[in-house]
């Protein structure tokens, strides 16, 4: 009797513990995540930041389980910014593109709650010039927007981790806030400065001078 029941142990020990096939789901499968259509957002929109903003993509990835989480974007860029300028262009960058996301009649619903925000982002922008890297490090040199926080690195400071003397770190609300109040004093300079150049491409030097001029 012993010896029958230590059988029928071991023999169910064997059953239970020996290899079996991995059940796998034969689908169909379901696209949760419409990928083709992320990819012409983030296509179309660095296309038109290239040109408005002389700003050139160099890498991107969605991180995403049944929804998406968080999208990240990598940009490189010519440009020679001081932190007030850098900060305008992290703000129409980020304010763009949640627009183009949020107003999306596909990817709105995909996102993991809505509207995505700032927070939702991971935008870096690394600045190249020869002139900022060698001459002048007291430029931007690295723009970095994380879990809604923005970072403006000197050039001198980078690559070299933090150094509160060459950076500034603000929260991004704080960034959009400031950036609104530097386009609004900036716009009357801007309307001048456009006012100035159709006159002298018209050849009209005196009477856009006299215009300007009369203005105040």
């Amino acid at each position: 009797m012993h010896r029958l029941t230590l059988w029928l142990v071991c023999t169910a020990i064997l059953i239970l513990t020996s290899c079996q096939t991995k059940v796998i789901g034969t689908g169909p499968w379901v696209k949760k995540i419409d990928s083709e259509e992320l990819s012409k957002i983030v296509i179309s929109f660095s296309a038109k930041m290239k040109i408005d903003k002389h700003l050139e993509l160099e890498d991107s990835w969605v991180s995403y389980e049944d929804y998406i989480k968080k999208l990240s974007l990598h940009y490189s860029s010519q440009r020679l910014l001081t932190v007030y300028d850098a900060r305008l262009l992290l703000v129409e960058l980020v304010e763009e593109l949640l627009y183009r996301i949020n107003n999306n009649s596909i990817i709105s619903y995909e996102v993991e709650h809505f509207p995505f925000t700032a927070d939702d982002l991971d935008l870096k922008i690394n600045f190249e010039s020869f002139y900022g890297r060698f001459a002048d490090e007291q430029y931007v040199g690295l723009i970095s927007l994380q879990a809604g926080c923005a970072h403006f690195y000197a050039f001198d400071q980078k690559n070299r981790g933090i150094d509160w003397t060459n950076d500034r770190f603000e929260p991004y609300t704080k960034s959009r806030e400031l950036a609104f109040i530097k386009r609004e004093v900036d716009l009357p300079f801007t309307d001048m400065h456009e006012t100035n150049s159709r006159g002298l491409n018209k050849g009209n030097l005196d009477g856009t001078y006299f215009q300007l001029q009369s203005q105040y």
